[in-house]
């Protein structure tokens, strides 16, 4: 499936999509080349341009930055799932992790084209990013399969893992910056 047809998918119909993604064999080097990169790269290229139309130069080492940040993400979410699945009775898959690692953000990626509109960007982007919790929690229940009361478990755990994971990073760069 191509990129922009997974990422619909994955925005339209989350779980038909992800039973798809279980389904399908996957290296870390093709989906990272042929959909977290080109994807990752979004919020950063729509705030650029926003900040451009708005009259200012964007400030290109904070969006290299960025966009580093988030494959630097999806590399460390992809380790630390196998191991948490494994905690709720799941196969510790370190395919199904990164599955879930380069797919689940598809949310907040494509949530951060509307940053090239300053004013209601950020709202727009908030709501996909919420919606990468969404698919992060779905994701988790598809890809490692465990009893139904576990899968819930699994898929909470999965979210929080996200968010304390980029909770880190941004205070470690917050740290590095000053």
């Amino acid at each position: 499936m191509n990129t922009i047809a997974r990422a619909k998918g994955l925005l339209v119909e989350p779980g038909k999509t992800w039973d798809g993604i279980a389904a399908e064999p996957m290296s870390l080097g093709g989906v990272f080349t042929s959909y977290v990169l080109p994807l990752a790269a979004i919020p950063s290229i729509g705030s650029a341009i926003g900040t451009f139309l708005a009259g200012n130069m964007p400030n290109i080492a904070e969006l290299v930055i960025s966009y580093v940040i988030a494959l630097a993400s999806v590399l460390i979410m992809g380790k630390i799932m196998p191991p948490l699945a494994a905690r709720f009775g799941a196969t510790p898959d370190a395919e199904a992790g990164m599955k879930l690692a380069a797919f689940a953000p598809t949310g907040a990626w494509v949530g951060g084209l509307a940053l090239i509109v300053p004013s209601l960007g950020g709202f727009l982007a908030l709501i996909g990013a919420l919606y990468t919790l969404y698919l992060f929690y779905d994701g988790a229940q598809r890809l490692f399969p465990v009893a139904q009361v576990k899968a819930r478990m699994l898929g909470f755990s999965a979210v929080l893992a996200s968010i304390l994971l980029n909770m880190l990073i941004g205070l470690g760069v917050g740290i590095l910056a000053s």
